[in-house]
């Protein structure tokens, strides 16, 4: 492999930056070199040269907790590369999902509390507002309004606000459609928050299906034939079921029209019958 566009330090090295690629966490700082790039490129599972053992290894090789390869950057000066990898398991030795988890204060020393704030973006946060409203109820609060009023009062919200984003996109005005897919997104974690299901739950199941069509071979546990997925067979079945009924709806209608006519001829005759 070609990666003499690449600029490795004295010692043959370039850090590596890696990205979870489904929601933004810098999960971890390495480093490799040309042999640990070509590994990774070649394996997808991503390879670092070790300083401390002075060798090639494979994250995860020993805890199983190893990193995907989903794609490769280099920077704009050709000195640092950012992995993008989907992690199995945690990719901090630690246990933790991502190794910063200490925040740095304004006088430069290390706050010494574990927190998640690096953790993903603007929804986590969100998230985590909606969880600290939701232990800690404050009486001037939107969110915890909310939720004191119950699911049915947070999914009447979910509702409306999907019905404004629907509006706002019949309209075509750009700034509505995104204030109102803001409050729809919003009021979604308010919903997720209350079942106690975390963003990270979402961004796995996009995952899983990203790349992947509507319906989806899936090969049965015997290994004969293939059967549709759970969701695709529910829906496949509400279909057909909706085509029996409209079938038995048309049938019974065209029976009730023949005994109609039917009895018109017959009550014709009987009248002409008494006429005479």
């Amino acid at each position: 492999m070609d990666f003499t566009h690449l600029k490795f330090d004295d010692q043959g090295l370039i850090p590596a930056v890696v990205q979870d690629w489904r929601d933004g966490t810098v999960l971890m700082l390495g480093f490799m070199n040309a042999d640990a790039l070509q590994k990774t490129l070649e394996t997808k599972s991503v390879h670092f040269w070790s300083r401390s053992r002075n060798r090639l290894w494979e994250k995860g090789e020993t805890s199983g907790h190893r990193l995907i390869l989903k794609d490769l950057f280099v920077d704009c000066d050709g000195d640092t590369v950012l992995v993008k990898a989907e992690p199995v398991g945690p990719t901090c030795h630690t246990g933790e999902k991502a190794c910063f988890f200490t925040r740095l204060q304004s006088d430069g020393k290390a706050d010494g509390h574990k927190t998640h704030d690096a953790f993903g973006g603007i929804l986590e946060r969100l998230y985590q507002t909606i969880q600290d409203r939701k232990r800690s109820p404050k009486p001037d609060s939107y969110v915890s309004s909310l939720l004191r009023g119950g699911a049915d009062k947070v999914l009447k919200k979910v509702v409306e606000e999907a019905g404004e984003v629907a509006l706002a996109a019949k309209g075509g005005k750009r700034e509505e459609i995104i204030y109102e897919a803001a409050d729809l997104l919003f009021h979604t974690l308010l919903v997720l928050g209350y079942q106690e299901i975390e963003p990270q739950e979402i961004y796995q199941e996009l995952a899983r299906r990203f790349g992947k069509p509507g319906l989806r071979p899936q090969r049965t546990g015997t290994g004969e034939g293939h059967t549709m997925e759970r969701g695709d067979q529910e829906r496949r079945s509400g279909r057909e079921r909706r085509e029996r009924a409209e079938r038995r709806t048309s049938h019974q209608k065209q029976a009730r029209t023949e005994r109609r006519k039917g009895g018109q001829r017959r009550g014709g005759q009987d009248r002409r019958g008494r006429h005479k």
